[in-house]
């Protein structure tokens, strides 16, 4: 039994539900929600341009329906690029916000439910849902009704977290998962609770629905907040030096850019074990051969991933590995942009030391990489000594007192410098 009053039984999804779809309600909440759409802070700028950037490369037809518009978020760029559009949000306080937004651009607007739209069947084009089914458990339900109000032959974009990739990260064990994940799983957690599929059911659910899957490309790396990255969640995302690193994305064009091109030129030709969320890309017709090959696809990308080598990934990438050296030479010209990169480059030989990425990255920046490295452990090996020496010491305590406190310092210097011999011993 549950005994708090405002969490439902984990069995019982209607009260969340209610809750993810009135949360939004109260003017104020709305007013706050949208000056924080406009902000750039910390990867904002960076997730925006990635979403905007794949509804726009996907969507097709004339008539389109925004589904849980929100502040107009992705329905006015739409808009703006001549598309007619119809936005459907459950809050009245929300779409008032999207007709001051929209400043008199032309949109028709209606408050109703994600799982029970306000519109007759066969109505559009093309059905957008931009950071909307990632709260609903009730994923299926919602698809089938978007799938009533689009015409045969039309598409239904959306995105979701991915379960492949929590999976890659942890296992399907969730007893081995960190309680920051497990909490996102949690129906019974109104705040926290995030919607994940895998591509099997994916594929399972477009066969069943007579829909054709198009594309379910992963993004969001390291956009950090609400989008972590499992797989590197213990070495960045759960550090607060990675998050100030972050941070820095608003204010640093360089930054931005490589963050960038990293998502567009790499990460979206990947799988969606690789990041924690996707966009999925679904197509109104019956085509089960179709979705056999999507996840033949997949398998294959997964099992070049295996392989650890960055040239095995080629099949699928846009550039060469020389494109690619040469273009993230001239990124990785900035400090910040380079320390940033070593993050990445760090956890990856963490977690796969044998990865090949020669002939991608710069010789010269892959040497640095590997001094870094080779410091970094070098550092933490001394640290470790000298934090231990006095571990069940007779002399450590005096009269109750830690007297090896403050030795550290200097053990470290002589370690670095005598030991590992890459410490001249001068101070500045």
């Amino acid at each position: 039994m549950n005994d708090r009053p405002d969490v439902p039984s984990e069995d019982d999804l209607s009260d969340l539900i209610h809750w993810k779809t009135d949360a939004w309600q109260d003017p104020r909440m709305v007013s706050w929600y949208s000056s924080r759409m406009v902000v750039s802070e910390s990867t904002n700028s960076l997730k925006n341009a990635l979403e905007i950037g794949a509804i726009r490369r996907f969507a097709k037809g004339a008539d389109l329906v925004d589904i849980g518009v929100g502040t107009g978020r992705a329905a006015l760029p739409l808009v703006a690029d001549g598309y007619r559009v119809t936005g459907i949000d459950s809050s009245q306080a929300m779409l008032d916000e999207t007709r001051r937004l929209a400043a008199g651009a032309p949109i028709s607007l209606k408050v109703g439910d994600l799982a029970a739209l306000p519109c007759d069947a066969d109505a559009f084009d093309c059905a957008v849902a931009l950071n909307v089914l990632v709260h609903f458990p009730n994923w299926r339900e919602s698809l089938l009704e978007w799938k009533r109000v689009v015409r045969a032959g039309g598409r239904m974009i959306f995105d979701i977290h991915s379960l492949d990739h929590v999976h890659a990260a942890y296992g399907a064990d969730e007893s081995r998962w960190p309680q920051a994940l497990k909490r996102t799983q949690s129906k019974g957690d109104f705040t926290h609770y995030m919607s994940r599929v895998s591509v099997d059911d994916l594929v399972e659910f477009a066969n069943g629905a007579g829909l054709a899957i198009v594309a379910a490309e992963p993004y969001g790396a390291f956009l950090g907040g609400g989008n972590i990255n499992w797989l590197s969640y213990a070495e960045l995302d759960a550090t607060y030096r990675w998050k100030r690193l972050l941070s820095w994305f608003a204010r640093d064009q360089a930054l931005f850019d490589l963050g960038y091109f990293l998502e567009e030129a790499i990460i979206r030709h990947l799988t969606p074990r690789v990041t924690g969320r996707m966009f999925v890309v679904l197509d109104k017709r019956p085509d089960v051969q179709a979705n056999a090959r999507f996840a033949a696809e997949v398998a294959a990308r997964d099992a070049a991933l295996g392989k650890r080598d960055f040239a095995a990934l080629q099949p699928w990438l846009p550039y060469t590995q020389e494109q690619y050296a040469a273009r993230l030479g001239t990124l990785l010209e900035p400090l910040r942009s380079r320390r940033f990169f070593f993050g990445l480059f760090k956890t990856l030989m963490t977690r796969m030391p044998d990865f090949d990425l020669r002939g991608t990255i710069a010789p010269e920046v892959l040497s640095q990489y590997l001094s870094w490295l080779e410091h970094e452990q070098i550092d933490q090996r001394a640290t470790r000594i000298a934090r231990g020496w006095a571990e069940g010491a007779p002399f450590r305590f005096k009269d109750g007192i830690d007297v090896s406190i403050g030795a550290e310092y200097d053990l470290v210097k002589a370690l670095l410098e005598k030991h590992f011999g890459i410490f001249d011993g001068g101070r500045q």
